[in-house]
Formats: structure tokens, sequence, C-alpha cells
């Protein structure tokens, strides 16, 4: 519904930028030089590169619990025959053979391979561009042969996950919620109702949840990757779920103006004066008032609408709407035109006079900081017209 800024646009991009690579070459089984590359980071007042990232992190080999020993000597990456290696190696392999096993198409594209049947039997050299892309590429633009690997699911999709694309360790880590806060999400995007505000202080914690646009049950190698990481509140997270529908996506889709909000009288029209009884005279409908829009954009609109349960969500808030009308009833245009030239040292603009009415800016570009934004924004345009 409401299109949020990506790293590059942020104003907070390289705060953004930074902690998500420095978190992505703590937790992935991938020679950290490989991930970082030559970038320097700048992480809580400290330097990082790929020469100091172990240190400054702590990152270490993965604990050899029982069952981790068990699933390197399953791969054959220890015992018998296998090649004495080091542990960082053997954690490498293991990422390597999994990979391998779960999808040639996902390993022929991450390593350096001349041959993509044959097993591997020592770390092979990464291909570092491509591993950057599948970190941060946008799901609406991906290359050409990232688009090709398609779904692992399963047994294969859990092992990746716990693995190697390991999303509860990204997620559950402290600098996940660091990223949430210069993220600056404040209301979720794919339905502008809730707060997804991230709280990290003395005083309690409150963060979004990660939606990923595309899902990790089916694409696991997408599992931590930044452009695929939705800040989103828990009831619509729980909607998309795995859902194949191909729904808005918030980094590069909105609904604007071309999608609105609108009220259908039912039983009266009593309710156009905010009536606090009229509350089953009308409906919430949301349309598609831009004939022009493509198909394509068009079937992920109404995809949003089904999934996230839009319509059905904003049909419980009439009595707001009812209170928006109410205060346009009695704070006439006329009214507040009036404040506006009485008080040019308060108002800047008569829009500001419409800001002190609804508590809120509801011009577009602030949508997304306020639950019920568009709402507020749409209902307001609609009532405009009803008074001409």
């Amino acid at each position: 519904m409401i299109r949020i800024l990506t790293y590059k646009e942020h104003p907070r991009g390289k705060e953004i930028w930074d902690r998500y690579l420095y978190l992505a070459a703590f937790i992935l089984p991938f020679p950290t030089a490989e991930v970082l590359g030559t970038d320097t980071l700048e992480v809580d007042g400290k330097t990082i590169t790929a020469e100091n990232l172990c240190q400054e992190s702590g990152k270490r080999p993965r604990n050899r619990t029982k069952k981790y020993m068990n699933l390197l000597k399953d791969n054959k990456v220890v015992g018998g025959l296998a090649p004495s290696q080091t542990l960082w190696e053997q954690d490498y392999l293991l990422a390597a053979k999994l990979i391998w096993s779960a999808n040639k198409a996902l390993y022929a594209y991450l390593y350096q391979v001349n041959d993509v049947n044959v097993e591997p039997m020592g770390p092979p050299p990464i291909q570092r561009k491509n591993l950057r892309d599948l970190l941060t590429a946008k799901m609406d633009a991906l290359p050409t042969e990232l688009k090709r690997i398609g779904e692992v699911v399963g047994e294969d999709c859990e092992l990746l996950l716990r693995n190697v694309f390991r999303y509860e360790s990204f997620s559950d880590n402290k600098h996940a919620v660091k990223m949430l806060e210069a993220m600056d999400v404040n209301v979720c995007p794919y339905c502008n109702r809730l707060y997804t505000m991230t709280l990290d202080g003395n005083s309690g914690k409150s963060r979004p949840q990660f939606d990923h646009y595309k899902s990790k049950s089916k694409y696991p190698y997408f599992a931590v990757s930044l452009m695929n990481l939705v800040p989103s509140c828990g009831l619509c997270n729980q909607s998309k779920h795995d859902g194949d529908e191909e729904v808005l996506y918030p980094y590069s889709d909105e609904m604007g103006l071309d999608v609105l909000f609108h009220t259908k009288p039912t039983t009266g029209l009593n309710y156009l004066t905010g009536s606090v009884g009229a509350l089953d005279e009308f409906s919430v409908a949301l349309d598609i008032v831009n004939g022009n829009l493509p198909e394509s954009l068009k079937d992920k609109i109404q995809n949003s609408d089904k999934v996230f349960n839009l319509t059905e969500l904003y049909n419980k808030h009439k009595d707001y709407i009812l209170y928006l009308y109410w205060k346009n009833y009695v704070f006439t245009d006329e009214y507040l035109e009036e404040l506006y030239e009485e008080f040019p040292e308060v108002f800047q603009s008569f829009e500001d006079t419409k800001s002190m009415v609804y508590l809120m800016d509801i011009s577009q570009k602030q949508w997304g900081r306020w639950s019920l934004g568009k709402l507020t924004h749409d209902i307001d345009q609609e009532i405009k017209e009803t008074m001409k």
C-alpha cells in the first residue's frame, strides 16, 4: 500500500548498509572477504573491513555440537576419507555441499565450478559479484540467472535455513534490531494500519517483524537478503505467510492516488454529518481509479487487498470515518481559511490547518508516518467532493 525507501534512497542508507553487511558477514558461512569485498563499514564507532571483522565481531567457526558434527559426517566433510581442513574450511565446505545437494543452479550461481554435477570435495571459490547480487538485489529486479534458480522446498530448504542462510540467527541478532531502527518504518507498509516502530532501550524493546517478500520456505537463499526483508506488522506477515499471490512490493510499489478508499451509502446519508448512529448507513470500498495502470500492477493491488484483507479490515474503521466527517462538519474549510489568515505565524499553509484538525500531516509523502494516513487523506478528498 505504502512505498518505503530502499537503503540507496534512505537518509540513513549508509548506516543501514553497513549494519546489514556486517551482520551478513557475521552469520553466513562464507569467507568474510567474499561478503564484504573491499567495503569499509562503520559500525558502533568501529571501522570494519574483511581483515578485522572476525576480531571485532567475535565471529568464530560454528559450535561443534553433536548435531552439527553428525551433519558434517553425513556430508563427508569430516571422518573417513574426508581431507584435513581447518574448522573454517569445514563450515565453508558444508555450505557448498548443502547448496549443491539442494539446487545445482544455485550452486553454479554462487561458486566457480567447472562441472556442476561433481560434488565439491573442498571449499570452491565464491563468485563474489553473484553473492552480492543475491544479498542486495531488489526482488522485482533480479538478474536473469538468479530468477531461474526457482524454489527449494522440504528438507533441503530446512537444511539451508539452519546451516547456510540462517535467518533465525540473523533476526535474533542485536544488529538486526539496530538496522530496523535505522530503517525507520513507522507504520506497516502493507496495511498502513498498525505502527511498526522499533524501540531498543532500557525502558523496553519493540520491533516490527521481517516479512519475506519471497517466502523463505520456498526461496531459502533469499532468507537474509536485504531487499527481501520488509518491516511489517505481525498481522500482515501472518496473512501473507507462504502464499503465491504477488502483492505490492513496498520497495517499488504503492497505491498512491491511483487506488482510493471511499464510502458507499447503503441505507442512508446521515453519516455525511458524522452522526454516531450512522455506522450501518455505509460501507468502505477500495477501488482502482486509474484505469491506465499496467495490468500487472492492477493484479498486485487486487492481490494485496485479498491477501491482507484490506477492505474487510478498513470496514472496521467506519467509526473513524464518521469522526472525520464530523470534524469536517464542525471545522469547515471556510473556518480553517479564517484561522490560516488570522494566525499566519502559526499556520504556514492551509494544509497546516488540516493537520491540526486531523492531528497528522495527510500529504502523500507522510502517509507512512501515521496509522491510517492514506485512509484519512482519501476520505478528506471524498469530503471535499461531497461539499462541492
